[in-house]
C-alpha cells in the first residue's frame, strides 16, 4: 500500500500533469482536443486512485473471494466502458466506430466480412468462405466468430462488443492465477488490479476487433502451459488444452502462436527441478517434438518461420511508407528497429498534440503513459530476479515477455500501442513484482530518475511528430 501510494499517486501522476501542460505550452497551436485531454487525466489519475484503494481493500478478503470481486469488477468497468463509448462515437463522429467514418478500415472490415460469412451460413453454402480463407487462415479467427455470433446480434454492432466484457474480465482472471502461481498473493492482487483497470485493455474491450479475444487466448494459453509445466496430477488435460489454444491463436496471429509455443518449450528446458522433475520433463519434450516434427512435416514451422523473417525484413521498408504517406512523419524514415529496441520494454509514447487521423493515440495518451511508468518496474523485476538468478521457476512468463518483446522490436510495429496489446498482463505481472523490491531510498531515486527521463522523451516525442510533418 505505502509502495502503491508513494511511487504511483505522488510522483507519477504529477509528472503526468506537467508533461501535459509543457506540451499545450510548448506545442500552443496544436491542443489536442478537449476531451481527450481529459480521458489522459482520468485515465492515469482513476489508474492510480484505484489501484492504491483496491489493493488495500483486498487484503480483508479470502482469495476466492478476491477472485470474484475481480471478474465482477472487471465486468462493470468493461460494460460502462462498452456503451459509453459507443454514445460518444455516436455524438461526436455519427459513427459507432471508433474512428470517424471511413478510417476506422479493421473494424469495419471484419464487420462486413462477418456479415457475409453470416449470409452463406443463412444460405447453408460456405464453400465459399472456405476457399477464401484456405490461402491463408491468419487473421480468419475473428470474422468467424463475428459471423456465428451476427446470427443472434443480426447487424447490430453494440451487441457484438458485449462478449469483449467477458473476455476481458476472464482475462484478468487469468493474469492473477498465474501471477499467484509465480510470485505468490500479494503479487497476483496487484497484478490483477492493474490489469483489470489498464486503460489499453479496456480500450479494445469497445471496439470491433480482435484483441480481447486474442488476448483471453493467448493468456488462457500461457496459464495453460504453466500449470502444465508445475502440475503433477492433471498435466495431461492440461497440456492437452495448452495445445488447443495455442492452435486456435493460429487463427488470429501466426507469429504470436509460435511465440506462445516457443516459450512453452524454454520453459521445458529451462525450468529448475523444484518446478519440474526430470522424468515429467523428458516426456513432455518427447512429445512436443513429436508433434513438432508433424507440424513442420505439413510446413507449418517452415511458414511461420518465413513470416518472422519477412516481418524483420520489411520493417525498413515500413518506415520509408510511414514517411512518404500523406500526412505522414519524415523523420520516421531516419529510425531503424535497431533505434527503437533498447525502448521496447516502455513504448509506446503519449501522443499530447493534435494529430491528423490519430484519434485512438490521443484518446489513450494516458494509458500510454501507465504503460511506460509500469515499465519501470517491468525492467527491474526482471533484473532483480536475474541478479538473484531466481529465474528458474519463472521460465515460461519471462520467455514469453522477452521473447514477443524481441520480435517485436524487429517488427514494423514496434510503437503500435496494438501490437504490444498481446503482452499486458504479463507486463502487469511483472510490474507489481517490480513494486515489491522497491525497498530503499536509493531504488526509489531510479524511478525519479525514469520519471525525469520519461517526462524529456514525452516533450521530445511530441515534437518528433510536429516536425517530421512540417507542423514547427
Amino acid at each position: 500500500m505505502q509502495t502503491l501510494n508513494k511511487y504511483f499517486l505522488k510522483r507519477a501522476t504529477v509528472v503526468y500533469f506537467i508533461s501535459l501542460v509543457v506540451c499545450v505550452i510548448l506545442y500552443s497551436s496544436h491542443w489536442m482536443a478537449w476531451y481527450w485531454m481529459l480521458a489522459g487525466i482520468v485515465e492515469v489519475s482513476l489508474f492510480y486512485v484505484l489501484s492504491t484503494y483496491l489493493e488495500k481493500r483486498s487484503k480483508r478478503e479470502p482469495a476466492i473471494t478476491f477472485e470474484r470481486q475481480l471478474f465482477g469488477g472487471t465486468l462493470l468497468l468493461r460494460l460502462l466502458w462498452v456503451i459509453g463509448f459507443y454514445l460518444f462515437t455516436m455524438n461526436v463522429w455519427n459513427t459507432p466506430w471508433e474512428q470517424p467514418i471511413g478510417t476506422s478500415m479493421d473494424s469495419t472490415g471484419y464487420f462486413d466480412e462477418a456479415l457475409w460469412l453470416r449470409e452463406m451460413i443463412l444460405n447453408k453454402d460456405i464453400s465459399p468462405y472456405l476457399m477464401y480463407i484456405s490461402a491463408s487462415l491468419d487473421d480468419a479467427g475473428y470474422p468467424i466468430f463475428l459471423g456465428i455470433l451476427s446470427l443472434l446480434t443480426n447487424e447490430n454492432i453494440l451487441l457484438t462488443r458485449l462478449p469483449n466484457i467477458v473476455f476481458d474480465a476472464w482475462t484478468v482472471v487469468l493474469t492473477y492465477r498465474i501471477a499467484k502461481r509465480n510470485f505468490g498473493e500479494n503479487v497476483a492482487r496487484v497484478a490483477g488490479i492493474f490489469t483489470m483497470l489498464m486503460p489499453m485493455l479496456l480500450f479494445y474491450s469497445g471496439v470491433t476487433m480482435k484483441e480481447t479475444l486474442m488476448l483471453m487466448l493467448v493468456t488462457w494459453a500461457i496459464e495453460r502451459g504453466d500449470y502444465t509445466i508445475r502440475n503433477h496430477s492433471s498435466a495431461g488435460l492440461s497440456f492437452v488444452s495448452f495445445l488447443l489454444l495455442t492452435a486456435s491463436i493460429l487463427l488470429f496471429r501466426k507469429a504470436l502462436a509460435v511465440v506462445v509455443a516457443l516459450s512453452f518449450i524454454c520453459a521445458l528446458m529451462l525450468s529448475s527441478k523444484k518446478v519440474i522433475d526430470s522424468t515429467r520433463r523428458v516426456t513432455i519434450i518427447i512429445i512436443v517434438i513429436i508433434g513438432g516434427f508433424a507440424f513442420v512435416g505439413g510446413g507449418g514451422m517452415l511458414d511461420q518461420g518465413n513470416e518472422l523473417v519477412e516481418q524483420v525484413e520489411s520493417s525498413e521498408i515500413n518506415f520509408e511508407y510511414r514517411a512518404n504517406r500523406k500526412g505522414g512523419n519524415i523523420l520516421v524514415s531516419n529510425l531503424s528497429k535497431i533505434m527503437l529496441a533498447p525502448a521496447i520494454f516502455t513504448m509506446p509514447f503519449p501522443t499530447m498534440i493534435d494529430i491528423e487521423g490519430q484519434n485512438i493515440q490521443q484518446l489513450q495518451n494516458g494509458g500510454f503513459y501507465i504503460k511506460n511508468v509500469l515499465s519501470f518496474f517491468v525492467i527491474f523485476s526482471l533484473f532483480v530476479l536475474l541478479k538473484r538468478r531466481a529465474w528458474g521457476g519463472n521460465v515460461m512468463i519471462i520467455a514469453y515477455l522477452v521473447g514477443y518483446l524481441i520480435a517485436l522490436s524487429l517488427s514494423s510495429f514496434a510503437h503500435s500501442g496494438r501490437f504490444h496489446h498481446p503482452v499486458i498482463p504479463v507486463e502487469m505481472i511483472f510490474a507489481a513484482l517490480g513494486i515489491s523490491f522497491i525497498r530503499n531510498k536509493k531504488q526509489a531515486d531510479l524511478f525519479d530518475y525514469f520519471l525525469f527521463f520519461e517526462f524529456l522523451v514525452i516533450i521530445f516525442w511530441n515534437g518528433f511528430k510536429l516536425k517530421g510533418r512540417g507542423l514547427i
